[in-house]
């Protein structure tokens, strides 16, 4: 199953050609940073539920600030989740989409386990993406959420960290000058602090927003969520 979204507000085209592999970690490292928090499951439905429930959650709007001196933006993700028991939940996430001139698709499984005493509060999430599609480059993430979340009848809150380690494969052709092209693969991790607010409208409908946060960067995005 692939969902096709395009995005308008998709950051500048991605070139690596000419680069030096030091030049291209450099210019991958706010890329991946960006790409960590589209593929973090959102905490909408990371927390214990006191019946079954089937989710699907769009994150519809990313904007990051690498260095806080710029904006970039990132391509709209969607994602299923339901239960497995009150305190388990799996889910995907899997998007194809246009993004920096290229296609790309992403695809990837988390579960998620909720625990804590005397209330389930606590979430953990493993999560393993694919990102495939870029001309210059293909990556691995592999990643380990933990969050508290806080439920009452309005709202949602949740806070928490996320890492995510990456594999970078960089595949560079030059046509102009076959001297510059190169093939390696670039190791790569992001930590982030994790915060998240959604209003409940209704019994089936959650919007909201979550930013991380880590030295090097702002990121934030708005979501939107529908449960059954």
């Amino acid at each position: 199953m692939t969902l096709i979204l395009r995005s308008n507000t998709a950051a500048s085209s991605l070139d690596l050609t000419g680069m030096t592999v030091p030049e291209a970690r450099k210019t991958m490292g706010p890329i991946t940073e960006l790409i960590a928090a589209e593929q973090t499951p959102p905490q909408s439905f990371l927390s214990y539920h006191n019946s079954p429930f089937f989710s699907v959650s769009t994150s519809f709007i990313t904007v990051s600030a690498p260095e806080f001196n710029s904006l970039e933006f990132g391509y709209p993700a969607l994602w299923l989740a339901m239960s497995v028991s009150p305190n388990l939940t799996i889910g995907a996430n899997v998007t194809g989409i246009s993004w920096l001139d290229d296609n790309i698709q992403t695809i990837g499984p988390f579960v998620s386990i909720a625990w804590g005493t005397p209330e389930k509060t606590i979430s953990t999430d493993f999560h393993f993406h694919n990102l495939k599609g870029p001309d210059d480059f293909h990556l691995t993430d592999v990643a380990l959420d933990a969050s508290r979340i806080i439920k009452n009848a309005n709202w949602t809150l949740g806070y928490g960290i996320s890492a995510h380690y990456f594999k970078v494969v960089l595949d560079v052709a030059d046509n102009t000058d076959p001297a510059d092209n190169y093939s390696t693969t670039i190791k790569i991790n992001n930590f982030y602090w994790r915060f998240g607010l959604y209003r409940h409208i209704g019994r089936n409908l959650n919007l909201g927003s979550e930013l991380f946060l880590n030295s090097n960067n702002l990121i934030g995005n708005i979501n939107i969520a529908l449960t059954f």
